[in-house]
């Protein structure tokens, strides 16, 4: 989801928004609809708005499921002119067609981190057959041929655009994947629904056979290869702008960079694109040669229309992977004095050669424009290069950056003073990776040069330089450090939740987490039923215009996704639980007839099962727990079996871990088990959770973590060791085993380092808390954990919020932000009180036949 950030951080400066409310636009824009928007339809035709499209048809047309579809790219310049080529034709010729809402929404879904498979794409047209297709190619060809635009990687391209061409769904058709979520779908000739991919480079389904007229165009794309001087080894980095790639020089065998530039994407609030920015670095680069810590420009190509810059490779590691992979505080659960002190030592090192270096830049007259933790890497023996000079300007020039890190990125700066602001952001983030929030609230900056200087043995006053610089207009307050009790920190965050709702909007009551503007504003995870939940068991209060707006929201969608975490069985639990079991029950059987699949507790089976399996109690309805057990048997069936579902062929493989792995499938069981006394259930959760732990290593710290796509290291609930932690004290409270009783300890022990990314609780400090509450630590470790919280915790209306994810925007939702941390925070209170649902209430004693 961070790939399509940009497209929701523009509308509001502390929430993730609908980009259709970003009002402004980018400065450079004079004007923003389209001249089409102001036509009126011809008489027989219709226009509705839906997404961020505008759809035009002739009335009572009918379209197949799926075929060949054409796309128009464009520019922001030609982008009007296209779209009115386009409704002339297509009015004419009777063909439906669609473009996007306006100028500002084709910049969006055009910009550096737009998604790589469908940016560029201005206009779509529906031709009913390959006789059509045939015709609309040239016909409209004829006329727009020749027209600049993105090219459109997951598509073919006719002649020289700016028409291409895809085989897709036409019909808004979803299936399942592996996890259970709905993704788009298109039918294979048996009738059965797969997904429909939209995915950089041109493909067609195995079933389907282009047509001639096409084929001409694959052998013309397919023969037009260049000889490539270079051998490309491997990718190291992906956007919308291009590529940057590991090379072979072809002439001597030496290992360069190769940085692409695609034509007319990626404009930045400049309204540069990749292209000019590739020759700001291009400049830049020749104008610091020689320079220790810069890599070298060896050549420029360029090669299918893309421009290339070979540079010199430097072996290192992104500051922040770097810091992530030798930070003792991330590491271990009790480091050393002598590990921090060693650690302190080589970052100050780091640093110093950071700041020599940008001297160096602006001793040549230059600005980097771009210096932030991903853009500095260190090397063996902790050489350092700093790379990316893409925004990089002359220090007289009357220019800006137009793109850049959040938190790195500042208006008030300009000339040199980009860089110091940058340096003494870098200063801090290094040791605490907090950028993003600082934006938000400045007023914590003093709070973090503080941790620095309590935390490492740097010299005294060495945070002083950039407190100075990053507080000039101003420190503001950080209410958080002075609040002296967790008591108080939940009445503050749950005032900020009250603080940001919106009862008069449609489409959310609470602003949640990146995800929430993609997946709808009512689930349990990043919506309002998970937040409604949360306050309530938290002992926080139930306001009637809340419910009020809960309960006429869910039922005026036509669709929702099956899922506990993402959907209606998650949304009914809440009702029930908030005293709408009526309108929970008719929920699920109005979308009975949405397909259900995956095996993850968040959008599978697994989650649909307990929610029927808990709206069958208490004089429910029976017919619920008939069709829990059904899903208990079929998951009973993947669990068992050897092969993991999605692993032939498809290229996927079930995660480890609570929500998207088998430990939520071991969750289900041990519900289900109290409820038929099979002990056949407690076999089950048993195999599931250890086929979780067998995607478990040991760190050095003796930490038991979960490896995702072999990568060691996911300590967290979501998918993480602490979930499997927390699952495996569930199924001991009525089964004995050996291995999940050894496991725990270990386990547990990832929820000890001091410091996190994230604050919240699926993912970061949050969990630590309730993890670590839960299976029994020492008071005084939870209570270190609390306190650690309070660096996460920004102002807002007079309470508290937390920073979704990697602090990017604030999140009010269950999975990434406030209500997560009153979870959290109410199970510190040692009681064994509120968790997540399906887990059990540890202040009551085990007892069997209850739900």
């Amino acid at each position: 989801m961070f790939d399509n950030m940009e497209i929701y951080i523009q509308a509001d400066p502390l929430f993730y928004e609908d980009p259709r409310r970003w009002i402004q636009g980018p400065p450079f824009l004079k004007t923003h609809g389209f001249s089409v928007s102001e036509r009126r339809v011809p008489d027989g035709w219709s226009r509705r708005d839906h997404g961020l499209w505008t759809h035009v048809s002739p009335d009572g047309v009918v379209l197949p499921e799926q075929g060949w579809k054409i796309h128009v790219s464009a520019t922001l310049d030609n982008g009007d002119a296209l779209c009115d080529e386009v409704w002339d034709y297509c009015v004419a010729e009777g063909l439906p067609f669609k473009y996007l809402l306006d100028r500002r929404i084709q910049y969006l879904c055009n910009s550096k981190y737009a998604p790589r498979g469908s940016s560029g794409k201005l206009i779509t047209i529906y031709p009913r057959d390959e006789e059509e297709l045939e015709k609309v190619l040239t016909g409209l060809g004829e006329r727009v041929g020749g027209h600049e635009g993105p090219y459109i990687l997951s598509d073919l391209r006719w002649e020289q655009g700016p028409l291409y061409v895809r085989y897709g769904a036409f019909a808004d058709l979803q299936c399942l994947d592996i996890d259970g979520r709905p993704v788009p779908a298109m039918r294979r000739p048996d009738g059965v629904l797969v997904p429909d991919r939209r995915r950089p480079g041109f493909s067609v389904p195995p079933w389907v056979s282009p047509p001639e007229f096409l084929e001409r165009q694959m052998r013309a794309r397919g023969g037009s290869e260049e000889a490539r001087p270079y051998r490309v080894d491997k990718a190291l980095h992906f956007s919308n702008s291009g590529g940057v790639y590991l090379a072979t020089r072809l002439s001597d065998g030496e290992r360069v960079v190769l940085k692409e530039a695609r034509p007319h994407t990626g404009v930045d609030g400049n309204g540069e694109d990749a292209i000019v920015r590739q020759e700001r670095e291009k400049r830049a680069l020749r104008r610091l040669d020689g320079i220790p810590g810069v890599p070298r420009l060896y050549d420029e190509f360029t090669m299918g229309g893309h421009g290339f810059l070979v540079q010199e490779y430097r072996e290192g590691l992104p500051m922040y992977s770097w810091c992530a992979a030798h930070h003792p505080l991330v590491l271990r659960a009790h480091p050393s004095r002598e590990e921090i002190a060693e650690f302190t030592e080589r970052m100050l090192k780091v640093l110093r050669t950071v700041e020599e270096i940008v001297r160096a830049i602006h001793d040549r007259g230059m600005v980097a424009g771009d210096l932030h933790l991903n853009n500095v890497l260190v090397g063996p023996d902790d050489q350092v290069t700093v790379i990316d000079f893409e925004q990089s300007f002359e220090v007289g020039e009357d220019w800006t950056p137009g793109l850049g890190a959040p938190g790195f990125m500042v208006a008030h700066r300009e000339g040199r003073g980009i860089d110091e602001h940058s340096l003494a952001l870098l200063r801090l983030t290094a040791f605490l990776a907090f950028a993003p929030i600082s934006t938000m609230a400045p007023g914590k900056i003093r709070s973090y040069a503080d941790l620095v200087e309590r935390t490492f043995p740097v010299p005294r006053g060495w945070t002083r330089p950039s407190v100075e610089q990053l507080t000039a207009g101003g420190e503001g307050t950080d209410p958080a450090r002075d609040i002296e009790s967790p008591a108080e920190l939940e009445s503050l965050l749950a005032a900020g939740i009250r603080a940001a709702a919106t009862p008069d909007r449609e489409d959310r009551l609470f602003p949640g987490d990146i995800e929430q503007c993609v997946s709808g504003g009512y689930g349990f995870a990043h919506g309002a039923a998970g937040i409604l939940w949360a306050l309530d068991v938290c002992g926080h209060g139930r306001r009637p215009e809340y419910e009020e707006w809960f309960v006429s929201s869910v039922f005026r969608q036509r669709r929702l996704a099956p899922g506990f975490y993402d959907g209606v069985a998650g949304i009914a639990y809440t009702l029930d639980h908030l005293g709408y079991r009526k309108e929970a029950v008719e929920l699920i059987d109005r979308h009975s007839d949405t397909p259900t699949g995956g095996l993850s507790l968040f959008s599978g089976l697994p989650g649909i099962g307990a929610s029927l399996l808990h709206l069958s109690r208490d004089g429910g309805e029976p017919r619920f727990l008939d069709k829990a057990l059904e899903l208990a048997d079929e998951i009973g069936d993947r669990v068992t079996g050897v092969r993991l579902p999605g692993s032939a062929g498809t290229g996927t493989q079930l995660r480890a871990g609570l929500m998207r792995g088998w430990t939520g499938a071991a969750l289900f069981y041990v519900r289900l088990y109290e409820r038929t006394l099979d002990e056949g259930c407690l076999d089950l959760a048993v195999r599931a959770l250890h086929r979780d732990l067998d995607q478990c290593t040991e760190n050095d710290d003796g930490a038991l973590l979960v490896s995702d796509r072999g990568i060691r290291g996911l300590p967290h609930i979501e998918g993480g060791g602490l979930g499997l932690a927390l699952v495996a004290q569930e199924i001991l409270a009525y089964r004995e085993d050996g291995r999940l009783r050894e496991s725990i300890p270990d386990l547990a022990r990832s929820a000890h380092p001091v410091l996190t990314v994230r604050g919240d609780l699926m993912f970061g400090k949050g969990g630590q808390i309730a993890a670590l509450a839960r299976l029994g630590a020492e008071k005084s470790a939870v209570d270190d954990r609390v306190d650690e919280l309070r660096s996460f915790l920004v102002p807002y209306k007079g309470g508290l919020a937390l920073p979704s994810g990697r602090g990017f925007r604030l999140s009010m939702d269950l999975a990434t932000g406030s209500a997560g941390l009153l979870l959290a925070l109410a199970t510190a209170r040692g009681n064994g009180g509120p968790f997540l649902p399906l887990f059990r209430d540890l202040s009551i004693d085990t007892g069997v036949g209850g739900a």
